[in-house]
C-alpha cells in the first residue's frame, strides 16, 4: 500500500470541517440558528475572519444560509447537489452582469475625468488589495478598490447605483471566494494584472485600456460562474506593473 503524504490543513479548512460535523451530527439541527462571528471565533478558538470565512464556505455549500433579521441558519445537514450548487452559481452571475455593465461604463468616464488624487485612492486600494492574507480581506480592499474606480468617474447618478448594489455585490463576492471550484491560479494571476492595468489605462486617460482591463477582471469571473472557458490568455497583454 502507498503511503499517501500527509498535508497541513489551514485554519479555515480545520474551522469548516468541524462546522460541518457540527451540522452532520445534529448539534446544529436544520432550522437552528448558528452562533455570532464573535462567538463562533471563541468557541473555536479561531480568528473572526477564519470563523466568516468557514461559515461562508458553508453557505456556498448550502448548508447555512443568512436571512436578514434572523442570523445565520442551518438550512441543510448535507451540501447541495452538484445541480443546486450550479442553480447558485448563476444566480451569482445575475449580479456580476449587472456588476460588468456598471464598471466599463465607470472605468471609461474615470479615464476621462479622472485627478491626481482618484489615483492616488486607486493605487491605495490596489495596495491593500495585493497585500490582502485573507478572502474576508481580499473581498473588502476589492470592493473598496473598485468603488475608488467608480468614484473616478465623476457621475453622481453612477455613484449612488453602484453604493447601494454594494451589499449584493459583496455577498456575491464572498461566495465567489469561499466557493473552491471557482479557484484558478493561472486565472487568478491574469485577473490580479488587469487590476494593475485598470490603473495605469485609467491614471494615462486611456478608455480603450480601460475598458478592456475592466473587461479581463469582472467578465473573467463571469464567465467562471457560467461554467464557460477562460476567454483570456493568461499572459502579458494586460501589464502587471507595480506601483
Amino acid at each position: 500500500m502507498a503511503v499517501q503524504p500527509v498535508r497541513r490543513r489551514s485554519l479555515v479548512e480545520q474551522a469548516t470541517s468541524e462546522l460541518s460535523r457540527l451540522i452532520a451530527s445534529g448539534e446544529w439541527p436544520v432550522g437552528s440558528r448558528v452562533p455570532g462571528e464573535v462567538m463562533l471565533s471563541r468557541q473555536l478558538g479561531v480568528s473572526r475572519p477564519t470563523a466568516r470565512e468557514a461559515m461562508r464556505a458553508l453557505i456556498t455549500t448550502g448548508q447555512l444560509e443568512t436571512r436578514h433579521g434572523l442570523g445565520t441558519i442551518v438550512v441543510s445537514a448535507t451540501p447541495l447537489p452538484a445541480l443546486e450548487q450550479k442553480l447558485r452559481r448563476a444566480a451569482i452571475a445575475e449580479v456580476y452582469e449587472v456588476r460588468v455593465a456598471l464598471e466599463v461604463e465607470a472605468a471609461e468616464l474615470a479615464a476621462q475625468r479622472r485627478t491626481p488624487e482618484d489615483v492616488d485612492r486607486m493605487r491605495d486600494a490596489l495596495s491593500e488589495r495585493d497585500a490582502a492574507t485573507s478572502a474576508a480581506a481580499l473581498v473588502e480592499a476589492d470592493l473598496k478598490f473598485h468603488t475608488a474606480v467608480v468614484a473616478a468617474a465623476h457621475n453622481n447618478v453612477l455613484v449612488e447605483v453602484f453604493g447601494s448594489f454594494l451589499g449584493a455585490l459583496r455577498n456575491a463576492a464572498e461566495d465567489i471566494v469561499a466557493d473552491s471550484a471557482l479557484r484558478n491560479p493561472d486565472e487568478d494571476a491574469a485577473v490580479e494584472a488587469a487590476h494593475h492595468a485598470l490603473v495605469d489605462a485609467i491614471a494615462d486617460g486611456d478608455s480603450d485600456a480601460a475598458v478592456v482591463a475592466t473587461r479581463r477582471n469582472v467578465h473573467a469571473t463571469l464567465v467562471r460562474l457560467r461554467g464557460e472557458p477562460y476567454p483570456f490568455e493568461p499572459d502579458n497583454q494586460v501589464s502587471s506593473r507595480r506601483s
